[in-house]
């Protein structure tokens, strides 16, 4: 036993132990003075140290990732629902609200499950895009501590909440609206996600089939109230907000133009200079204000007030991004803008629509 312990043992650390288990109890003190003049105590302090200090590391690090699937688990609610992008989705539905107000004339009985449908299978697409965009989102300022780049989720879970959103969604359009509705919910969803999102990656004209996304959620919440899909007011109403879109995306890409071409994505910024991008930005924003202007023309808008109302912020709107022409530093200022020139607009139509 000896000889086999003190081949795998050879060192004077293992004799040491060896002779105290064996029984040698005459020779400790002799042992002791053999071990302190060949440094044996030292070799037995470093090895205790080095196993206490893996000891430590490892309590250390399970305390540590216990406490990080805590806090995963904690922040998983706030995650699911960054994952939505809340503010797009909200307007989204609201743009369907409008439409529906609009074909009714007043706050019906089922604005609120038309609202809930619209807005969760919009969030479900806004999952599905995170998801298909966690790479090139890692790699952008802008977009680097979302929840899958970041690590607060992964695109598995993301990819079953994605699928619950759009499902319930759908579901509650086809159960409390018509299937007309529910079929344009997962149109948007098709659109934006298997054509819009893997179009970015391949030319940045991609905003001109993308702006169609922004034209569908009004049709689907006039069709819900019972309109025919190619009713005239219907149709201006989605071509209004199908012009509006282009404008809002060049704003994105005046103010993240470096951050697209470090994700990889295709940018006119290589190709335009940032007055020239300046400049197609107010032709789409004229053209916006013009088709909100026609809104009252179609009798999409009846109110002279209202239409009086309507004109003034059109006007408002151009004179804004006038301003972004001369400076690139108002880029920030007219983003704003233009989103709230787009709320008020829904706004002043469903105040006419109710009056």
């Amino acid at each position: 036993m000896q000889k086999i312990f003190h081949t795998k043992y050879p060192d004077s650390v293992s004799l040491f132990i060896l002779q105290c288990i064996g029984g040698e109890r005459t020779h400790i003190l002799s042992i002791i003075r053999q071990c302190m003049h060949h440094q044996v105590f030292m070799s037995l302090q470093v090895r205790f140290s080095n196993f206490y200090e893996c000891f430590i590391d490892a309590s250390f690090n399970r305390k540590f990732q216990a406490t990080l699937t805590k806090m995963k688990i904690r922040l998983l609610p706030l995650a699911l629902l960054r994952l939505t992008k809340p503010i797009i989705t909200l307007s989204v539905g609201f743009s369907a609200l409008t439409a529906y107000i609009l074909h009714e004339g007043s706050m019906s009985r089922g604005w609120f499950l038309l609202y809930l449908g619209v807005l969760l299978t919009a969030a479900g697409s806004s999952a599905i895009n995170q998801i298909q965009e966690a790479k090139q989102d890692k790699m952008m300022a802008r977009t680097q501590n979302r929840p899958i780049p970041s690590g607060q989720i992964t695109s598995l879970q993301a990819s079953v909440w994605a699928f619950l959103l759009v499902s319930t969604g759908a579901l509650i359009l086809w159960r409390y609206s018509n299937p007309m509705a529910s079929g344009l919910s997962l149109t948007t969803v098709l659109w934006y996600n298997g054509v819009y999102t893997p179009l970015k990656k391949i030319t940045p004209w991609a905003i001109l089939p993308g702006a169609v996304v922004g034209a569908i959620p009004p049709a689907i919440g006039w069709v819900a109230a019972g309109g025919a899909l190619l009713h005239p007011h219907i149709v201006f109403l989605c071509f209004f907000f199908f012009i509006g879109q282009i404008p809002h995306f060049w704003l994105i890409l005046l103010r993240h133009s470096h951050d697209y071409e470090k994700g990889g994505f295709p940018s006119i910024s290589t190709t335009f200079t940032s007055l020239q991008i300046r400049r197609l930005t107010f032709s789409w924003t004229l053209s916006t204000a013009m088709a909100a202007v026609c809104l009252t023309l179609f009798g999409i808008i009846s109110s002279t007030f209202l239409a009086i109302a309507t004109v003034i912020l059109s006007i408002a709107l151009v004179i804004s991004f006038g301003r972004l022409l001369q400076n690139h530093s108002f880029v920030n200022k007219t983003f704003i803008i233009m989103n709230l020139y787009f709320m008020l607009m829904m706004i002043i139509i469903i105040l006419d629509a109710v009056n």
